[in-house]
């Protein structure tokens, strides 16, 4: 078989030449192409794409949210290349020398096109996010380390086993090897130019605002605002201002053309009543946006009024293919689609910036918007294309992504600062601490029902709320945030309202308990409580086992009726129950078993799930100081329970993360540190101290800094920068370690400087994340939603234990900083 790359074939010899003639040796090519391949060489070429075949199928199949693009059809031809070169290898076939030398050098070229494609977007996305951050600059970096391991390697192999780069290095071609140096920097020029245009594309043009730049445009609607008291008074039930309606403007926001939205209560058509009414101003060049506003409002009612300066404008587009989520900035960006625009907050409203599924294969996976949802929210019926069949260009067509300066007016006529939905002016405080840690408290006491369930989830904007997906754990974890921040000062009794909330939550969870066999001395909790089966969960009975003993001196008081007193006996026992469950699933190496099989007062062992084992440390070292301080024959022998804390410590302090990936990262361990310090009047362990310092160490490098060159507004968040907001519940959760951390490490004399500062941007950002009469303008009033907490500042709903971590790191950190009276931690004794 002859190579494609021979030379031309020399004369032929003279038939008289007696002397035989010198034959010039085949090109390295083709010597590869003409020879077989050692069996060792093929049968490991077959096994490799064999490998490589069905990842690169898998990709192509499930990656892309949408069929046909161009990453899936290229990935699914180096699928295919493979196949073939893997089942020509292992034959064997005299094609298989040229088919790996194909497949390598599309692998070659695959890996240039996902290396530009990677780029350009990351460019475009860091671009329009005004820095990509650390966290999504690694991301893309790991993606891109993926796709170079599953190419790279067997490609350079390929190339070099089957010839090389013959043609650009022999002496005959070097017109053929400068063409191909030409053409190769002309290819890296034309990625260069692409990749500026690239970031020119992400950039919006800017329009004319009121005050003639953002930093005065507060001002200047202050004074358009001047006649606001003048306006006749709302009614008292009058709606919020919650519209999804788009805003008609006069023609779509562009360059030179002033644009504001404003939202307002106006007099409905029944006497008495209020309607909402959004009117989209564009006054004429020359005309004063703010004097438009102030003729608008002739017509409004004095309540809360909302105000969208339109910024800048640009036509949507793309960052990358798989990205298209990506393409409007989380609670920063609106959409317009001709004439018709949907401001920020109502792309939030309607939880669009979690509409967008681009796995396939993973529906519940979901960041970023839905095109094509959108557009149906704009007021078309239906996408171009279909709504199968819509590809990214088709769904863009029209869409125009605007920026907003967001403002809201309270009842009040106070002009508040907007950003997403918080409000960015809020300072940290002890005044604005105190209010957010009594605000989580209102929300929490008006969130549950008189059987004492803590009303699960609920949607801000609609009022939509729901108990189901109740969790015996997040039931438990609320109360004990009551216990521990909302009691009072100590010694004083707790709130009489606290206090029956909390009874009727204990009286709830003690009635989910199961218990071995008639009467038998170990009990654990069953939800839904007729549920079938003798496996109970370490996780729900450990977490309640801490609500119940911390709070124990809640639910106690010196001036109980006999009543009251029984009911305390019977939850000591129940106590000494729940407790033996915890002791019976300790291993022999003191970690805890996941489940327990009380037929037979047996461990189930097996994977344990996240937090158990940091909950049921902290149940153990709460019940050893129960039990030492106060022993009663209800609880476990105290001496009992200090081995059981000291084997668990030893435990997860020395062996539980002991391996090479411990010097890198760690998972959710929140609740150690919360065990390390309960424990630290009574069992302190240097080991098992230092775990939680060391976890808080890793952690505190994900919290968004000054330095991450993120927007104000997510600095002291716990995320990946600009491109996916922080997680409200994650932040807190690390405010709730980091608190316990700082009390571990004043009992230790050790400076706590850094950790200072480090809790005044965790609590700053929650402070500005929570719903207040500012942000609440479009809440309903069918619930209590001031206080509460969102998932995260582009996600609205509001679920029990988003309130209850934020509501813990703001009183445990408010108290480390001296911002909150109290405090978090018992008085140390000796390491």
């Amino acid at each position: 078989m002859q190579a494609p790359d021979t030379d031309p074939p020399a004369p032929p010899a003279p038939l008289h030449a007696s002397a035989p003639q010198a034959v010039d040796p085949p090109a390295p090519a083709a010597r590869a192409a003409a020879s077989p391949a050692p069996p060792a060489r093929r049968w490991a070429v077959g096994l490799l794409s064999a490998l490589h075949a069905p990842i690169f199928a898998w990709a192509a199949l499930s990656l892309p949210f949408r069929p046909w693009t161009l990453f899936a059809v290229v990935t699914a031809a180096l699928a295919l290349l493979h196949a073939a070169t893997a089942a020509l290898s292992l034959l064997p076939h005299p094609l298989a020398p040229r088919a790996f030398r194909l497949t390598s050098l599309v692998s070659l070229g695959y890996l240039a096109l996902l290396s530009y494609g990677l780029l350009s977007s990351a460019v475009y996305v860091a671009s329009l996010n005004r820095g990509l951050g650390a966290g999504i600059a690694a991301a893309l970096l790991a993606v891109w380390a993926v796709v170079a391991l599953l190419t790279l390697p067997f490609a350079c192999w390929g190339v070099a086993s089957t010839g090389g780069l013959a043609p650009l290095r022999r002496r005959s071609s070097p017109r053929a090897a400068r063409a191909a140096l030409a053409a190769l920097s002309a290819l890296v020029v034309l990625a260069a130019l692409a990749l500026l245009f690239r970031h020119r594309t992400a950039k919006a043009d800017v329009l004319p605002v009121p005050g003639g730049a953002p930093s005065g445009t507060g001002a200047a609607l202050r004074e358009a605002l001047s006649s606001f008291e003048e306006l006749p008074a709302a009614p008292a039930k009058a709606p919020p201002l919650m519209t999804t309606a788009p805003a008609a403007c006069a023609a779509p926001p562009a360059p030179g053309r002033p644009t504001l939205v404003v939202t307002h209560l106006a007099r409905a058509k029944e006497r008495g009543r209020a309607g909402v009414a959004t009117r989209c101003l564009q006054p004429p060049p020359g005309e004063d946006a703010a004097a438009a506003l102030r003729g608008a409002l002739a017509d409004a009612l004095r309540g809360p009024l909302k105000i969208d300066v339109v910024s800048a404008v640009q036509p949507l587009g793309s960052p990358g293919p798989g990205l298209v989520g990506l393409s409007l900035r989380p609670g920063l960006d609106g959409l317009c689609l001709a004439e018709r625009c949907l401001m920020p907050w109502q792309l939030i409203a309607i939880d669009a910036f979690n509409t967008n599924a681009p796995i396939a294969g993973v529906p519940d996976f979901r960041f970023g918007v839905d095109l094509a949802v959108l557009r149906r929210a704009l007021g078309e019926p239906a996408p171009p294309g279909g709504p199968a069949g819509a590809d990214d260009g088709a769904l863009r067509s029209g869409l125009l992504r605007i920026e907003t300066l967001s403002y809201t007016v309270d009842r009040a006529g106070a002009l508040h600062l907007l950003s997403r939905i918080g409000e960015p002016g809020v300072e940290l405080t002890d005044a604005t601490v105190q209010q957010a840690a009594a605000a989580a408290q209102r929300y929490i006491l008006g969130a549950q029902r008189k059987d004492g369930m803590f009303r699960y989830i609920v949607d801000p904007f609609t009022g939509r709320a729901s108990f189901d997906g109740f969790s015996i754990a997040r039931q438990a974890g609320t109360t004990l945030a009551l216990c521990e921040l909302g009691a009072g000062a100590e010694g004083a009794p707790a709130p009489p309202e606290l206090r029956t909330t909390v009874q009727r939550s204990l009286a709830l969870l003690a009635k989910l308990e199961r218990r071995s066999g008639e009467g038998g001395p170990v009990g654990a909790l069953f939800y839904p409580p007729d549920s079938r089966g003798t496996i109970a969960n370490l996780n729900p009975t450990a977490l309640s086992l801490v609500a119940f003993l911390s709070c124990r001196d809640v639910v106690n008081d010196p001036r109980d009726t006999p009543d009251t007193s029984e009911a305390r006996a019977a939850h000591d026992a129940l106590i000494g129950r729940l407790a033996r469950m915890v002791l019976a699933t300790q291993r022999d190496d003191g970690g805890f078993a996941p489940q327990l099989d009380l037929a037979r007062v047996a461990p189930v062992l097996g994977p344990t799930q996240l937090y158990e084992g940091g909950q049921s440390v902290l149940a153990l070292a709460l019940l050893e100081d129960l039990a030492a301080r106060d022993p009663r024959p209800e609880l476990p022998p105290a001496a009992e329970v200090r081995a059981a804390v000291d084997r668990a410590m030893d435990y997860y302090a020395n062996r539980y993360w002991d391996h090479f990936a411990s010097d890198f990262v760690y998972m959710e361990e929140n609740w150690h540190c919360l065990a390390a310090r309960a424990a630290l009047g009574r069992h302190r362990r240097d080991d098992y101290e230092r775990f939680c310092l060391d976890y808080v160490a890793f952690k505190s490098r994900l919290v968004l800094d000054e330095d991450s060159e993120v927007a104000p507004d997510l600095v002291g968040g716990y995320g990946f920068g600009n491109v996916l907001p922080p997680h409200n519940t994650a932040t807190a959760g690390f405010g709730e370690a980091l608190a316990a951390a700082m009390a571990v490490k004043a009992a230790r004399g050790e400076d706590l400087a850094r950790d200072r500062a480090l809790m005044e941007r965790v609590l700053g950002f929650l402070v500005r994340q929570q719903w207040s009469p500012a942000t609440c303008f479009a809440c309903s009033r069918d619930e209590i939603i001031e206080g509460g907490f969102s998932e995260s500042m582009a996600s609205p709903r509001i679920r029990i234990d988003y309130v209850q971590h934020a509501w813990a790191a703001l009183g445990h950190g408010g108290r480390m900083l001296g911002l909150l009276p109290g405090r978090s931690a018992p008085v140390a004794g000796p390491l």
